[in-house]
């Protein structure tokens, strides 16, 4: 058998198995670079997989046909790194195949092929998918004795890249039978199948409970092992709602059914597939994270019915697109000041990175890092909202709908969205793109102006500057009054612009920006992102680094009780009891905002003072916690439980 050139040089080079992953390292750019792989389009997948729960493997055959687009003489796969492949062959013969660890893939030699129709590769593997590896990575594929889910960015099939490639799919599952199985294909045959292409390919398998819910659009069915009824419903219902919205904006999903699958042993807040949302135990309760549920039921749209042609440089028109979906839904359905509240989150978030890396730019990063959700979700959301308040809500509204529109069945692109809007807008917006998606910074204003009286009112006239030469925005003004505030639309333009606004009340104050339509910072939202980034350290366990941030906050505003409060969480975990006993009591001394840091500082002294063994102050707090009356975040039942018995801490090391 002649094999080609490339192949030969790998025999020649890579000796063993480690030297075989050196040869292909991942490129740090993206995540998922297919530049240098070989191209085909993969028309269906046949996939017959049998699950052993009690050896955690899973034994697979996957059928793949496809077409060649270019003229290598190989194909690459996806495929995890703990499930092996055993053998490969095209009909009766034979294939050759080497796989590389490092970035979970196999190529497979297709020299000696002579192809006259699309080829299928036929392909066997199997390994074990032990729920206790990989913690630190998100868990994507996992078989316990309980129950599984394999998600389709799991690569538990062989794949041609991620959200890249639409196919067909064929999938039959063998698992016990006292199982249920829920998958994003219809039942079809002995199995499930779907002619439509797509990106197929997410399993969730256990003993579930059904429960059945029907919103104006869709038919919602709830999967689920030990969640609390209540919760369950109202999910469902919140789902439901976010759901009809949606499709009225963005027109039909990519399936009218809905299932909500409770899965056990995940490690992430949600994950989606074509018309899936696999939630973990932790997260069915009552008090759900509403904005990342609007985002990840955003997901049917973006990008399973409309995607990217490049999903690393596009990723901010994915989950950027999500993100700005949620507040949409916000707007329509909330107060204005309700709304603002999820807005002003969002901001928060947007500016959480450090750095001078843009957001086309960051689509390459962990999709799980902190940094990619700051610059690609949260502030590529609010490209999308600044873009709205650039163009107008009307030609916003058109470049929306024919983008849905255009790009249904074919991928999209960051070029044809900016097309789109400057079409709308009547102008070249070249500059607002690449301002915002291929720069970085963010401007701070700041304002002098003079009030002059008028015959028919006033005129304020003033200078607004800020810190970026480049700059070029719109900007909202309010000039508040003895009445109800007026509002005025500035062209901001370079560090320095003069500006000119007539009211028919005496301004009593200007200030920029009140409704945050525009990505900026100024020392309030500056202590919000030092809080927010300590959280981030947090919730990674960097505990000193979080106090680092927490500190930064404090120091422009000591009486901020949300850092205060913080800082005694982290100090807590930390084992320094008496720092923390103080943060929190510092933070009963601020300003108290939001509400809930009364209850929980009350409840957190309680233990601090039960583990040191001082049960009537104990007791005394959680008094002083249930008559706030306040039952944040299950405050009431927590506070209830203390006083009737001491609080516990189990394995940890106390200091100070």
């Amino acid at each position: 058998m002649k094999y080609p050139l490339f192949f030969l040089l790998i025999a020649a080079l890579l000796v063993t198995p480690s030297r075989a992953e050196q040869a292909r390292p991942v490129p740090q750019a993206s995540q998922d670079d297919q530049s240098d792989r070989p191209k085909f389009d993969v028309e269906s997948y046949a996939v017959d997989v049998t699950i052993v729960p009690q050896e955690h493997r899973l034994t697979g055959k996957a059928d793949i046909k496809f077409k060649q687009l270019d003229r290598k003489n190989y194909a690459a796969f996806d495929l995890d790194r703990r499930l092996r492949v055993d053998r490969a062959s095209i009909g009766t013969a034979e294939v050759r195949f080497r796989q590389f660890d490092v970035d979970s893939t196999v190529e497979f030699d297709l020299s000696n092929q002579q192809f006259n129709n699309n080829p299928v590769l036929h392909i066997e593997y199997s390994g074990i998918l032990d729920p206790e590896q990989s913690r630190r990575e998100p868990i994507l594929a996992r078989i316990a004795e309980d129950s599984a889910f394999l998600l389709y960015e799991g690569k538990w099939f062989p794949t041609n890249g991620l959200y890249r490639d639409k196919a067909d799919m064929r999938l039959k599952l063998n698992v016990p039978s006292e199982w249920t199985l829920v998958t994003d294909l219809p039942k079809g045959g002995d199995g499930f199948a779907s002619n439509q292409p797509s990106y197929w390919g997410t399993v969730a398998a256990g003993k579930y409970a059904r429960t059945d819910y029907k919103s104006e659009k869709a038919e919602i069915a709830v999967h689920s092992v030990k969640a609390d009824a209540d919760a369950v419903k109202s999910i469902a219902e919140s789902v439901g709602k976010v759901f009809d919205y949606y499709s009225q904006r963005f027109g039909p999903p990519p399936s009218s059914n809905f299932r909500i699958v409770e899965v056990e042993g995940a490690n992430w807040n949600a994950q989606w597939s074509i018309g899936m949302l696999l939630l973990p135990s932790s997260q069915l309760r009552k008090d759900f994270d509403m904005p990342a549920l609007a985002a990840t039921v955003a997901h049917q749209w973006f990008p399973l019915k409309i995607g990217v042609k490049d999903p690393s440089s596009d990723a901010w028109l994915v989950d950027g697109m999500a993100q700005f979906a949620g507040l949409l839904y916000f707007e329509q359905t909330l107060s204005p000041a309700e709304a603002q509240e999820h807005i002003n989150k969002a901001l928060v978030k947007a500016l959480a990175y450090e750095g001078t890396t843009s957001i086309r730019q960051a689509g390459g990063l962990e999709k799980d890092s902190p940094d990619y959700r700051s610059l690609v979700e949260y502030k590529g959301a609010f490209v999308l909202r600044m873009l709205r308040w650039v163009i107008g809500d009307e030609s916003f509204n058109k470049v929306l709908s024919a983008y849905v529109r255009q790009f249904e069945n074919t991928p999209g692109s960051t070029e044809a969205f900016e097309k789109l809007a400057s079409d709308a807008a009547g102008g070249d917006l070249g500059y607002f793109f690449d301002q915002w998606l291929n720069g970085s910074g963010v401007p701070e204003f700041k304002i002098e102006y003079t009030v002059f009286r008028q015959k028919d009112g006033y005129k304020v006239l003033g200078q607004v500057k800020q810190d970026l030469d480049l700059f070029k925005m719109p900007v909202e003004f309010q000039i508040q009054t003895d009445g109800d505030p007026e509002y005025a639309r500035v062209e901001v333009v370079g560090e320095s612009s003069e500006f000119e606004v007539k009211t028919e009340r005496k301004p009593k104050s200007v200030v920029i920006d009140p409704r945050e339509k525009i990505l900026r910072m100024s020392p309030d939202i500056r202590i919000a992102v030092l809080i927010n980034r300590g959280e981030e350290f947090a919730n990674e366990g960097k505990y000193n680094d979080a106090i680092d941030q927490y500190q930064k906050a404090v120091d422009i505003d000591s009486h901020n009780s949300l850092g205060l409060f913080r800082m005694g969480e982290a100090l807590f975990e930390l084992g320094n009891l008496q720092a923390a006993s103080g943060m929190f009591q510092e933070a009963l001394n601020g300003d108290l905002k939001p509400k809930w840091i009364e209850v929980w500082a009350y409840i957190n002294r309680g233990k601090i003072f039960d583990i040191r063994g001082q049960r009537e102050r104990a007791v005394t707090e959680y008094q002083k916690a249930a008559n706030t009356g306040d039952d944040s975040y299950g405050a009431k039942a927590e506070a209830d439980k203390y006083v009737k018995e001491p609080f516990r801490r189990a394995g940890k090391t106390t200091i100070g």
